[in-house]
């Protein structure tokens, strides 16, 4: 998330102001135009300074030390002052920015190089853009079936919901079972069978792409996460609707399955349902505990509360939280009620010692610290900004 110049912590460098301030205004002005993505070296102010973006989004990056590794980065929101002694520098989010620079000496600024390695904008870029969809169907084979091979220039999903495929990539044979995917990249040679034993059916996706990491998804069969199986239900529903967006959607998911593939990379898969029935039965009882532990959220709730409760052993409730949630049961509670605990402070209705005691939290500390591990930040500085 993006911090802005209004937020508490820019507070250490500097001020926000919704308009320039008068004896600002009658400051010598210098305008400079911004069109870097990447610093190595910073501005050094001798004395307080004002700063304005006159076009563009602009992103300021500022330390006290002028190590690399100690510069933050804030969007400036408004009219800032810089407190004097501060090294800084710019980064122009949008295409190109201007910003106007107020100071009370001509040489109050000087130039500095950063120590360390340069510094880099936070820009959030797509590594993944699928440009267009070709084709998509759903394909049963019976048993013996044989696919001689074709390559073309695109790239192209194979999806088992069923039974057993054997697809042949460069010459290497590659198996094939339920709920395993391959992607066969542009110009890639690739044939499909099936045994004289298993018949298959599974989903096949070709399409066209702008930017993709082919080395990390190329001859690698990805053992379908649920979420990436629910993603593939969405769309295949969103290719039945005929809404408006409807394409867009399918382009959607179609990209969160890649990234998923490419999370599949670094992250421990989790395995789906042994069946669409266990499967719903886990979602039931699972939709049943979080309602439970919503309608009690200001009460003290325990993993063994949650066990009695509903009728399972501690190492069940583990799994069935691990395996849909990414998460434990105890961490799922403190999470919800530390979002509450977010909600409470906004209404501005009740002090902090008192939604520390609202939620069952046994101590004002031990709140507090929870709340500062979770958010980053103390309940009385999120209070603050807020209220600011």
């Amino acid at each position: 998330m993006f911090n802005k110049t209004s937020n508490f912590f820019f507070q250490k460098y500097g001020d926000t102001y919704t308009t320039l301030p008068v004896e600002a205004s009658e400051y010598p002005k210098e305008i400079l135009q911004i069109d870097n993505k990447e610093v190595s070296t910073a501005f050094y102010n001798e004395d307080d300074i004002y700063i304005y973006v006159d076009e563009g989004i602009v992103m300021l990056c500022i330390s006290k030390e002028n190590q690399s590794n100690t510069y933050e980065q804030f969007v400036i929101h408004h009219t800032i002052r810089l407190k004097k002694h501060s090294y800084f520098n710019f980064f122009a989010i949008s295409e190109t920015a201007t910003v106007s620079i107020y100071k009370r000496h001509e040489n109050v600024v000087t130039i500095k190089r950063i120590n360390g390695e340069h510094i880099f904008c936070k820009r959030i870029l797509p590594t993944v853009s699928v440009k267009e969809i070709l084709v998509y169907y759903y394909q049963v084979k019976n048993t013996n079936y044989v696919f001689a091979g074709e390559t073309h220039p695109y790239w192209e999903l194979t999806f088992i919901d069923s039974g057993q495929l054997i697809t042949e990539v460069e010459g290497k044979e590659y198996y094939l079972n339920q709920y395993d995917c391959m992607l066969y990249s542009p110009g890639q040679f690739h044939s499909q069978k099936t045994s004289d034993k298993d018949a298959c059916s599974y989903l096949t996706v070709i399409f066209e792409t702008t930017d993709f990491p082919a080395d990390l998804l190329n001859n690698k069969v990805f053992h379908a996460s649920r979420g990436i199986i629910n993603t593939l239900q969405e769309f295949i529903n969103a290719t039945e609707r005929k809404d408006p967006f409807y394409k867009d959607l399918c382009i959607c998911y179609l990209n969160e399955v890649i990234i998923q593939f490419l999370q599949l990379q670094s992250t421990k898969t989790i395995k789906p349902a042994y069946s669409p029935m266990q499967q719903k039965i886990e979602d039931e009882l699972l939709n049943e505990i979080i309602i439970y532990i919503n309608d009690n959220i200001y009460s003290p709730i325990t993993v063994e509360q949650l066990c009695h409760e509903f009728s399972t052993s501690r190492s069940s409730l583990q799994q069935l939280f691990n395996k849909n949630l990414n998460t434990a049961p105890k961490q799922y509670i403190s999470h919800l009620k530390l979002k509450k605990a977010k909600y409470l402070i906004k209404e501005n209705k009740y002090t902090i010692s008192e939604i520390s005691e609202k939620l069952g939290f046994t101590s004002i500390h031990y709140f507090s610290r929870k709340f500062k591990q979770e958010f980053n930040l103390a309940p009385s500085d999120y209070a603050k900004t807020i209220y600011k």
